[in-house]
Formats: structure tokens, sequence, C-alpha cells
């Protein structure tokens, strides 16, 4: 038996705009998420060398 889609993904479905700043905001928390693991990865490079 099928799923009947929900409101949400209705709405996304319907909406290109809605659906391109959903992913927009997804992007840069992934971005940020990678900015950060890099700074981590330095820092503990530089704890080492010194």
């Amino acid at each position: 038996m099928k799923r009947r889609p929900t409101v949400r993904q209705q709405r996304l479905n319907n909406n290109p705009t809605r659906r391109r700043l959903m992913l927009k905001r997804l992007h840069q928390k992934i971005q940020q998420r990678r900015r950060q693991q890099q700074l981590l990865e330095l820092s503990e490079q530089w704890a080492k060398a010194c």
C-alpha cells in the first residue's frame, strides 16, 4: 500500500523556491560542519608539532 505524501512534502514539491531555500540551508550546514572539522584537524596537527 502506497503512503500518501505528507503536507510538508506536498508544499515542498509544489513550491520550487521553498525547496531551493531548504537545500541552500542544508548545504550551508554541511559546509559549516566541514570547516569545523578542518579547523579541528589543523589544531590537532599544531598540537602534535609543538
